[in-house]
């Protein structure tokens, strides 16, 4: 699967028309472009990735009924989101993040050289920053209470 995320709208006829002609929005990759072929030993036709070979749509329809044939097909791209981490802009479904940059473009002016900002910015360091409601803890805190909590383990309190 390679590619940005997002959605194939397919739109088919059939030969012969013995079915009226069909639209399905189908989970995908920009670089899916999606065909037919027979699957389940030439029974049935799939929806396949030219990416990847993967099955998009599986038994789509029975080959002895009739044959799909794309009439068109369009690729629209998921809403993706990033997170500056440590001088690096990340998805922010790498580490469900809250997703504050809606562009790689936005993040990496704001991320380039491990936090250095674009001009009207306010910067923050990467390595100290704490949102809103949260602390840091040092090393030394953060082994106390792990080993606490080891101990209690699933006592009741």
């Amino acid at each position: 699967m390679s590619g940005t995320p997002g959605k194939w709208t397919v739109e088919v006829h059939y030969s012969p028309s013995r079915f009226p002609p069909d639209t399905e929005s189908i989970a995908g990759y920009s670089d899916d472009n999606p065909y037919f072929s027979l699957t389940s030993g030439g029974t049935q036709w799939s929806l396949i990735s030219a990416a990847d070979g993967r099955v998009m749509y599986a038994n789509w329809i029975g080959s002895n009924t009739a044959t799909p044939v794309i009439d068109s097909k369009l690729f629209t791209a998921d809403a993706v989101f990033y997170d500056c981490l440590n001088g690096k802009c990340v998805l922010k479904t790498q580490y469900n993040t809250p997703g504050i940059y809606n562009s790689l473009a936005d993040c990496q002016a704001v991320c380039a050289s491990g936090g250095a900002c674009g001009e009207g910015r306010q910067c923050v360091d990467p390595t100290t920053f704490i949102p809103s409601g949260k602390v840091c803890l040092d090393k030394g805190e953060f082994e106390s209470i792990e080993a606490l909590i080891s101990r209690i383990g699933s006592e009741v309190c």
